[in-house]
């Protein structure tokens, strides 16, 4: 897996760098961190654990121009995240996503792309590389407003099978622009697919044919589980001047299984900057 890491890594810098040699449109690229949190970090039905986190993360994105009815677009992300208690969750991560855009009216447009990500985990364990694709429609009715819809398939190969899983998420979203710095989004998802979960303090998961795994991270068994997750996020943004914004954001998620139910919070304060 480390080998695999590496080369997929190298694969898409070089393909990164191909693609910035051709651009000749204006594209940005972006530099931030965040502190963050998630209550139940482990995904477990009963005594979940919760930490902090510090991410820092280096962005390149090549948006649609609109001069044309079919466009294309690249995000790649370089993502390094901290955590302070779970140590053994720290990571480094790169995802490169190329897309072909598509404007029938000037009011909405609609966005395939597949996506790679290549994660290397101080739990070598979790290690993983994600590959899939996302289908977006987008409608702008109001100069102020839009909305958004949205599927995602992910299929992730994680070094031991109790972190691989398979995901369909349906999304849909509106955003506002309640002044010409300060927009605010909120957004619901649906997905249903493959997930490791913690078994908690008391909960005994004992079933057959499921991958289950001490984990040294999580200091507790892991097991596979199929869930279905019904997630509710809100997003605050404003910006501070031309190239400086910031961001808050909020999501509640509940997970259903055979194991059972869950609940988490999550949350982060970011900035960023862009050049």
């Amino acid at each position: 897996m480390r080998t695999n890491l590496k080369t997929i890594i190298a694969g898409c810098f070089l393909i990164l760098g191909i693609l910035l040699g051709s651009v000749t449109v204006e594209a940005d690229w972006e530099i931030g961190t965040k502190i963050g949190f998630d209550t139940n970090i482990d995904r477990a039905v009963d005594g979940g654990k919760s930490d902090q986190y510090l991410s820092a993360y280096l962005s390149f994105n090549r948006e649609p121009t609109a001069e044309s009815r079919i466009d294309w677009t690249v995000a790649t992300m370089v993502e390094g995240t901290g955590y302070k208690k779970l140590s053994h969750l720290n990571y480094l991560s790169l995802t490169f996503a190329p897309g072909v855009v598509y404007i029938p009216h000037r009011l909405w447009s609609i966005t395939l792309s597949p996506f790679l990500q290549a994660k290397g985990v101080e739990d070598s364990d979790q290690s993983a590389i994600t590959f899939g694709g996302k289908i977006g429609l987008r409608q702008e009715p109001m100069n102020n407003f839009y909305l958004g819809e949205y599927y995602i398939y992910k299929d992730s190969i994680a070094k031991t099978d109790t972190y691989s899983f398979t995901e369909h998420a349906l999304g849909i979203y509106a955003g506002l622009n309640l002044t010409p710095s300060l927009f605010s989004e909120v957004g619901y998802e649906y997905s249903h697919g493959g997930s490791f979960r913690g078994t908690g303090s008391v909960i005994d998961f004992s079933g057959k044919g499921r991958h289950r795994r001490f984990s040294s991270a999580f200091e507790e068994y892991v097991v596979q589980d199929t869930v279905d997750r019904n997630a509710v996020g809100l997003n605050l943004g404003l910006d501070l001047s031309k190239s400086f914004s910031s961001l808050v954001g909020y999501t509640f998620t509940s997970m259903t299984g055979e194991l059972g139910s869950s609940t988490a919070h999550s949350g982060f304060v970011g900035i960023c900057y862009r050049f």
